[in-house]
């Protein structure tokens, strides 16, 4: 016997509404020119002055451009490595997971609603799992971009100033977009726990 369509509960319709604003909060972090910022690890300059001479945010589109290349490489060229010793490997990890996480926040907005039209069990355990995978995209991509940032450090000459070292940071675009994803997974999680 088939089983009966169920009506959404009020914390399925709530969930659901996090999950579609966690959704665009997460696209958001990757289109904002502020994925790190460049902080000084000095205490005798500014960082407003600093800004005149360069740029103190690098978006995530320079991130992406560096990993896949100008020339169009084949995304499957590409290799994930976790080896948190080679910067390198670290931001290729770090932007794949960006565009990972980013898809499956979407996805799972597109499904999470589906679901609230066709309210059986396969679509509610279809959304817990792809809740899941999207929390641990979003956690993942969160590790490889503080592990990015603490590993980076560049240093910029000045002629009468000297040499000055500047470390990377989360900027708001990581934010946005690492607690967009976790927070959407979650809320798709609890939003498909009870009936």
């Amino acid at each position: 016997m088939a089983k009966i369509k169920q009506k959404p509960s009020m914390l399925g319709i709530i969930m659901g509404i996090v999950v579609l604003a966690m959704c665009a909060i997460s696209v958001t972090g990757l289109a904002i020119d502020e994925w790190t910022v460049y902080e000084v690890n000095t205490a005798y300059f500014d960082t407003e002055d600093l800004e005149k001479y360069i740029n103190m945010s690098q978006p995530f589109g320079d991130y992406s451009d560096s990993v896949i290349g100008e020339e169009g490489e084949k995304i499957e060229d590409i290799e994930i490595s976790f080896d948190t010793d080679d910067p390198a490997a670290v931001r290729t990890t770090m932007v794949v997971f960006g565009y990972i996480a980013v898809i499956a926040v979407c996805a799972l907005a597109l499904l999470y609603l589906l679901k609230m039209v066709v309210n059986v069990g396969l679509m509610r355990f279809l959304v817990g799992i792809l809740g899941i995978v999207t929390l641990a995209a979003g956690a993942v991509l969160t590790a490889m971009t503080a592990i990015y940032c603490d590993s980076t450090t560049i240093f910029v000459s000045f002629p009468i100033i000297g040499e000055i070292d500047l470390g990377l940071a989360l900027g708001v675009g990581a934010y946005l977009s690492c607690i967009g994803t976790m927070a959407g997974g979650l809320s798709a999680v609890i939003g498909v726990a009870r009936k």
